[in-house]
């Protein structure tokens, strides 16, 4: 029997010796939707199969749903990380979910994390953000008109606190 793919439909193809031609021909003996994964024991053409074209059919079947999972994991995992940093910004914009949806993310990434390790991928060192350079409180004026001679005000500095209590007492506690 040959299976052939034709529009939205497989096609089993039988081919059947014709005296009046002196050669075999080709009929089309049982037809099933072209997504379709398994065989369904309701399809009204499959009764016209026997039990080897049937087997054939299945294991047909089974190599396409082989090859369309493994299709669809390839992509899942090319995928998942900018569906996760899509899932980041929708939360992060006031996306809301209910709790059975949060319950299922948080368990599905513990899932992954438990995969990613035993698959042998190390987690990455958090990356630290560099503390911001303190600016000063007041700015100081600006001497670039009076020339190199300028005169700058003095800074004064606080006396600690030790310093302020011996000076009050003229004891240091």
């Amino acid at each position: 029997m040959q299976i052939r793919e034709q529009g939205r439909k497989i096609q089993c193809i039988r081919t059947v010796y014709d005296k009046a031609i002196g050669r075999g021909r080709q009929v089309v003996v049982a037809t099933v939707p072209r997504w379709s994964t398994s065989l369904m024991p309701s399809e009204d053409g499959l009764v016209n199969l026997t039990e080897a074209e049937r087997e054939q059919l299945a294991e047909f079947l089974a190599k396409r749903r082989a090859e369309s999972e493994e299709s669809n994991s390839r992509y899942t995992v090319m995928s998942a990380d900018t569906w996760m940093a899509t899932l980041a910004k929708s939360i992060k914009a006031g996306q809301t979910l209910r709790p059975e949806q949060a319950d299922a993310i948080w368990q599905s990434m513990g899932e992954v994390a438990k995969a990613l390790r035993k698959a042998g991928y190390a987690k990455p060192k958090a990356i630290r953000k560099a503390k911001p350079e303190p600016t000063p409180a007041t700015p100081e004026p600006d001497t670039s008109a009076l020339g190199s001679k300028a005169i700058r005000p003095k800074r004064v500095r606080k006396p600690s606190a030790a310093k302020a209590a011996a000076d009050s007492t003229g004891k240091v506690e």
